[in-house]
């Protein structure tokens, strides 16, 4: 009896462990809730850590990634005239929350644990499957599919030019 209840709670935390691990890696569905200007100001510094290099949302687009940082230093003007969301009239809460709505979409589309599934056909069957990969993934395979392209084109081009160095002149 002891075993089995101890199996059981064992179960319980690996599947608990397990719950949370998964939803580390989720993407954050609102990542920006301004209430106070001290409250958003850590938020703000928090998101600007997170769209550099290494960062949950470090793939964010230069143009998307403007954008954002004018989202937010104009939430935290709005948050610093009227002190607080409380306090803001009924217009200025408007504005504010589409702001908010408006970054929170531009970091979300960026966030790297954002999964993109498509189904197609692989090479030699008609049978399609069904693949996802999180955006982090993506953008990896295509740095580095961009970096072997650009190698590879310095390599064909110093061997083509040695070629040209060696090969006989023809003519006659």
């Amino acid at each position: 009896m002891k075993l089995s209840l101890l199996r059981f709670a064992i179960c319980m935390l690996v599947q608990a462990f397990c719950l949370n691990v998964a939803m580390a890696d989720r993407p954050i569905e609102k990542p920006v809730v301004a209430d106070t200007p001290e409250k958003f100001v850590a938020t703000a510094t928090q998101i600007r850590a997170e769209m550099s290099p290494g960062g949950r949302y470090e793939f964010i687009r230069p143009d998307d990634k403007g954008k954002a940082e004018a989202d937010l230093n104009s939430m935290a003007a709005m948050l610093q005239k009227a002190g607080s969301v409380a306090a803001m009239k009924d217009e200025e809460k408007v504005r504010l929350y589409n702001t908010q709505e408006h970054l929170n979409g531009i970091l979300t589309h960026s966030d790297s644990n954002r999964l993109v599934c498509e189904r197609r056909a692989p090479v030699g069957t008609n049978i399609p499957l069904t693949t996802c990969k999180t955006v982090a993934e993506i953008e990896r395979a295509r740095r580095d599919s961009q970096k072997y392209m650009q190698d590879h084109a310095q390599d064909a081009n110093i061997n083509s030019a040695a070629m040209n160095r060696s090969s006989p002149a023809k003519g006659g």
